[in-house]
């Protein structure tokens, strides 16, 4: 017989639901079985960091992280997989959906430093706020 090894996890992911859907299904359930996997993963580290709370705050937590990783990852590894070509989006789905559950609730924190490592790279261009004063 000539089998092909599992070249990913997303093909594990497939394979697993081949076992329980057909074929043609399993290959569009596989990918998303790996994000909520990785996204639910990285949602246990957020909720270690969150205050203590009550079993139905946790699942709601869970909840809206995962279904935000569901509708991010397969976006952000197409886009990355544009910048870098040699990454297929395929192999970026663990990743980029563990990376979004680990995030969980901190991305006002997260996009607020991006916006002020911009406002610093724009002040570096210009020459003001640290180094020859181009005036």
């Amino acid at each position: 017989m000539n089998q092909q090894p599992l070249a990913d996890v997303v093909a594990l992911a497939v394979l697993i639901a081949a076992a329980v859907f057909s074929r043609a299904v399993a290959e569009v359930v596989g990918p998303y079985l790996v994000i909520v996997v990785a996204s639910a993963v990285g949602a246990s580290f957020a909720l270690a960091r969150r205050e203590k709370s009550t079993r139905g705050r946790a699942l709601w937590f869970f909840t809206r992280v995962v279904g935000l990783a569901v509708l991010l990852t397969v976006g952000g590894a197409v886009t990355v997989s544009a910048f870098r070509p040699d990454l297929e989006p395929r192999t970026l789905l663990a990743p980029i959906a563990l990376l979004i559950g680990f995030i969980g609730d901190g991305w006002p924190r997260l996009l607020a430093k991006a916006v002020q490592v911009v406002y610093g790279l724009m002040d570096l261009t210009r020459g003001v706020g640290g180094g020859k004063d181009t005036r």
